[in-house]
């Protein structure tokens, strides 16, 4: 072990001497050129997922129902389930990514809509103390434009953002632009400059504990001043004519339509933002609440387009109720919805009725205050053809039919991408191409949250990497003994890997499954270059599937114990060695990750390592980089040759600000992208 140890030293020597040179420099701004310029604060964690501890009580009336916790629009479900205590209480974890700052519940028979911030880590409703929304029937919203903080705080060019807050600045604001609470603390602009230096900040949301005049570029204030500041710019420079027009409302008359301040106007709710600011006082609400508050207020009309956070205030004058139905799939869940988007309540109950291929299930009746919703919610096959019917108070019959929803449930999925430099304990080149792996966790679990299966499926799309890698994953709440069978994976090489009898790893602690032991031999090399679906001059090749199944013993875990967005996946260096079996021990994990029982603890501290048991610090260097990353949804990896830096644009700027600002940088959204350094997109897919 040892003599295999050294030897490979000076191969990671060797080759780190090779890729300081295979930079071409990409250079997407004056400063930042690699990850290695980055300065990053010694506690960020350089994930894009968060698992948050959910507390959901169910109405307190009525037969259980399954609760199903989505994104804004139900295009995506991270939780469908019940109670795992038999109580009407559910308490579970659910990993989503950091990005997303609310999400809904729907619970069937349940008013609503019920949309959910999430504050420090938790997510907490209570079905029973649910608040109506606001939504008004013939609402005109043309016409409204918002912009990011990080647009307000561009450099003028063109026609941006930046060119308009260096125009009108002084028109908007002809003394200076203050935000916060005179009677205590508060941020002062005394020019356009001021804020193009500050902005976009970044750092947790946090109260002010001083006073500040044109606080300097770097300097972090935090999430709730810096949204609350970007709110501010877009509901003054609309307010004086300079950001959108409509022809019934400027931007500060509109309310929000749900979440804690449903039904406020954006000009009330950034009143009291800005006195919680300046430490006047929460009122009830947190830091993060006033935060994500503010940035739906942002996202409301970002760059013309409606985010579906702000409507029109309902109109005394009018007291007619509007009813619609809508449909959404959430397999294996149809939802429906009735809503009254219109400017009255309803006076009387009216039926309605849910079939199913034309049979009668169920039915009920309806009396929703302005602005309520009604969730009912059917199980099927894609086979079966839904349909709700529902009296409509202003007479006849709406109808509203779905097909092609149903069928088995793929469970709870956890999904993302994986990205690995593999020269640790030495520095590579960053582009975080040496292995692109995404993988899917489907948990099947039974009604009373039992964890029954996982079925886990892995895609090698790319391999930026000379060396022959392994890559395998522990469950760190899961013991061995815990799991009855695994399935799917692809070992040969008997000498560096020790599988046992029901397919984990034998000398771990914690479950481990090795998925494969050589990815060189699984998605075999087949062009020239340094390894696979990097190089643009080469050939593409398709990528390579596997699915992982893995049983549990009888009542092992519940899903809450599992914790799926727990799980540490891992790379295996060099199993294969100049044709031969090579070593087990250098494993390369994502930052702060625990290694493996098999792991040769010798590796730590050597080259650029800088990991501590004793602090809990793994797989980063001194200055906090690291060598894996985890994308909380599908990733279009970098060009070989090229530092991520330099294809994603608001890569530093995330990492920079601990993770507060752009979280999202990997989504493909306007600016955030050099297309020509990103090889899905250099090959058209």
């Amino acid at each position: 072990m040892k003599t295999t140890n050294y030897l490979f030293i000076l191969l990671i020597a060797s080759l780190l001497a090779i890729s300081c040179n295979k930079s071409n420099d990409p250079a997407p701004d004056k400063t930042i050129k690699s990850v290695s310029d980055l300065v990053v604060p010694a506690d960020f964690d350089w994930k894009t997922t968060q698992t948050l501890d959910v507390t959901v009580k169910l109405p307190a009336d009525g037969d259980i129902q399954p609760l199903i916790i989505t994104n804004r629009d139900g295009s995506k479900r991270y939780f469908r389930g019940y109670p795992e205590d038999g109580s009407r209480t559910i308490r579970t974890k659910v990993t989503i990514p950091t990005y997303l700052n609310e999400l809904k519940l729907t619970y069937s028979g349940a008013t609503g809509p019920n949309m959910v911030f999430v504050s420090n880590g938790e997510l907490y409703y209570d079905f029973n103390l649910s608040a109506r929304s606001t939504e008004t029937v013939g609402c005109d919203l043309s016409g409204f434009i918002t912009y990011s903080k990080g647009g307000w705080g561009s450099v003028a060019n063109g026609n941006n953002v930046g060119t308009l807050r260096d125009l009108h600045f002084d028109d908007v604001y002809p003394v200076n632009f203050i935000v916060g609470d005179p009677a205590h603390y508060t941020i002062t602009f005394n020019a356009s400059i001021n804020v193009q230096d500050y902005l976009p900040g970044g750092g947790g949301p946090a109260v002010l504990s001083q006073s500040w005049t044109n606080p300097a570029e770097g300097l972090h204030l935090g999430n709730m001043a810096d949204q609350i500041i970007a709110a501010r710019l877009n509901r003054d420079f609309n307010a004086a004519g300079y950001l959108g027009t409509n022809p019934d409302y400027e931007l500060g008359d509109l309310v929000f339509i749900d979440g804690p301040f449903a039904n406020m106007s954006v000009n009330d709710f950034l009143a009291m933002a800005e006195i919680a600011l300046g430490g006047g006082g929460l009122n009830g609400h947190t830091a993060s609440e006033y935060a994500t508050a503010a940035e739906n207020i942002i996202l409301s009309f970002h760059e013309g387009v409606s985010g579906n956070t702000l409507t029109c205030p309902e109109n005394p004058d009018e007291e007619d109720p509007y009813i619609e139905l809508s449909s959404v799939c959430s397999q294996p869940d149809v939802i429906f919805t009735i809503s009254n988007t219109g400017d009255g309540g309803m006076t009387t109950a009216k039926a309605y009725t849910l079939y199913k291929n034309n049979v009668q299930i169920s039915s009920g009746t309806y009396q929703l205050a302005v602005n309520q919703t009604l969730n009912i919610t059917a199980t099927g096959t894609s086979e079966d053809t839904f349909k709700l019917t529902a009296e409509n108070p202003a007479g006849g019959l709406l109808e509203e039919i779905i097909t092609g929803c149903g069928g088995d449930d793929d469970g709870d999925q956890l999904a993302g991408t994986l990205a690995y430099e593999d020269l640790w304990p030495g520095k590579g080149d960053y582009d975080f191409n040496d292995l692109i792996i995404d993988y899917n966790f489907a948990v099947n679990k039974n009604d009373a949250e039992v964890v029954q299966s996982i079925t886990a499926t892995f895609v090698i799309k790319a391999f930026g990497a000379s060396f022959h890698n392994g890559f395998g994953f522990t469950l760190p709440t899961v013991l061995p003994s815990d799991i009855a069978s695994v399935s799917g994976t692809n070992v040969e090489n008997s000498t560096v890997f020790s599988i046992a009898g029901n397919g984990v790893e034998n000398g771990q602690s914690k479950a481990t499954i090795i998925v494969y032991d050589d990815a060189r031999r699984v998605m075999p090399q087949t062009t020239g270059g340094i390894g696979v679906n990097t190089q643009l001059e080469y050939a593409y090749t398709e990528p390579v599937t596997m699915v992982v199944t893995i049983n549990f013993v009888d009542n092992a875990i519940t899903y809450s114990e599992l914790n799926i967005g727990s799980f540490n996946p891992f790379i295996i260096v060099n199993s294969t060695l100049n044709g031969a079996p090579g070593a087990r021990g250098l494993e390369v994990h994502l930052p702060n990750y625990e290694p493996s029982d098999l792991f040769d603890d010798t590796y730590f501290g050597q080259f650029d390592d800088n990991s501590s048991v004793a602090d809990g610090r793994y797989f980063v260097t001194a200055n906090n980089h690291p060598w894996a990353i985890n994308i909380a949804e599908g990733f279009d990896w970098v060009i070989e040759f090229q530092d991520i830096t330099g294809a994603y644009h608001m890569f530093a700027e995330w990492a920079q600000s601990g993770g507060t600002n752009y979280a999202d940088w990997y989504l493909n959204n306007a600016g955030y992208r050099n297309t020509s350094l990103i090889y899905p997109t250099q090959i058209g897919n």
